[in-house]
């Protein structure tokens, strides 16, 4: 049976209408540790004239090379956003960089790298940048200052003539015309979408009842953790009272392969997997499928293709994917409809079409896709 209250209120909602984690004070040691290997990569006041420009510029940015000044430190500017993507502060706490102060440091190293490759206008990458001897929001759009009126060209009140009958007929004339084009064409952008989304529906059925989450065992989810470390992975909770875990991959030293995701499945309340540059593949994600805990999944510059998004069709509480440098096309973004949590999408180096993104996002309210430049 389709769950039709999803479809209704979607379907509703597309009619009439861009991270670290927040962490508790324990892990404070890993925001100067982030800006100590940043300094270590980037600021040298021995270098040539653009690096000595740069050292300055970052050294008295410091914090707000990643967040946005004046503002609280969850507000991340772009560049910020990208590292957050991959950096979380759960990771980095004060017993973690006492006993394992080198590999923390080369993760952090990897995500400035990946950020650095990371396109930052149509121009330039945030590398390029920083290499100019430019802060990453040198790439943000600065708005141009509007010129201040003078008195005499101010409007008065007093001098605004009313509006003349034929005058008030044109107006209504005019906005019932703008009003007409708006409805028409969310009528045939809702049109497009109803077949996907009750496609993507049946999907979802048919995934959840063909991969039923079976009741975690506490002896199984310890050896499904030692499985995962061993292949280079980590599980970490969110937080120290909360149950939720975050299962990394992506920095592992090992090959990680479809085989490696079989652990997954039995530990509970898995609500994010990372799995950026593994050799996982479409049978890989066969593994994820009917995970309902999931909210994140990183997909990037794996070897997915569309047949593998499908098993994600049943996540329904998905809210953030990266597809960046995959193969997937829009096809695979159809399986997608079936995610009304989906709030974040990226489809930057991928196969998926600007129309296909567009559509996506008419018929799920709030979600952002983001195709980098094409």
């Amino acid at each position: 049976m389709l769950r039709s209250p999803a479809i209704l209120k979607t379907l509703a909602a597309a009619f009439s209408v861009c991270l670290f984690v927040s962490l508790s004070a324990r892990q404070a040691a890993a925001v100067p540790f982030f800006w100590e290997v940043f300094e270590k990569q980037y600021v040298s006041p021995d270098g040539d004239d653009k690096a000595k420009q740069f050292a300055a510029a970052a050294t008295t940015a410091k914090c707000n090379v990643c967040h946005v000044d004046g503002q609280s430190k969850k507000q991340r500017n772009p560049y910020g956003a990208i590292l957050a993507e991959t950096l979380h502060k759960d990771q980095f706490s004060k017993d973690r960089l006492e006993k394992e102060r080198d590999k923390a440091e080369a993760e952090v190293v990897a995500a400035l790298k990946a950020a650095a490759d990371t396109k930052a206008n149509d121009k330039q990458t945030y590398g390029e940048l920083i290499a100019a001897g430019q802060l990453p929001t040198a790439a943000e759009a600065k708005p141009e200052p509007m010129p201040e009126a003078k008195p005499e060209e101010g409007a008065k009140t007093e001098e605004v003539a009313a509006l003349s009958p034929e005058e008030i007929a044109k107006l209504k004339r005019e906005l019932r015309a703008e009003m007409e084009a708006e409805l028409a064409a969310a009528k045939a952008a809702l049109a497009a979408a109803i077949p996907k989304m009750l496609e993507a529906t049946r999907t979802a059925n048919e995934i959840a009842a063909k991969y039923p989450q079976a009741p975690i065992d506490e002896q199984a989810e310890a050896e499904a953790v030692k499985q995962i470390t061993a292949l280079g992975g980590t599980v970490n909770r969110i937080a120290q009272s909360s149950d939720a875990k975050v299962v990394t991959y992506h920095l592992s030293d090992k090959p990680v392969n479809d085989d490696a995701l079989a652990p997954i499945r039995k530990i509970g309340n898995v609500v994010e997997v990372n799995l950026m540059g593994t050799e996982v593949t479409d049978a890989g994600l066969e593994h994820l499928a009917g995970l309902k805990s999931l909210e994140r999944i990183n997909l990037a510059k794996t070897k997915v293709t569309d047949a593998g998004l499908r098993y994600l069709a049943a996540c329904e509480k998905l809210s953030y994917l990266n597809l960046y440098g995959t193969a997937v096309t829009d096809a695979g973004i159809d399986h997608l409809y079936s995610l009304p949590s989906l709030r974040n999408l990226y489809l930057w180096q991928t196969k998926a079409t600007p129309e296909g993104a567009k559509q996506l996002s008419a018929a799920i309210p709030g979600l952002q896709t983001n195709l980098g430049s094409m």
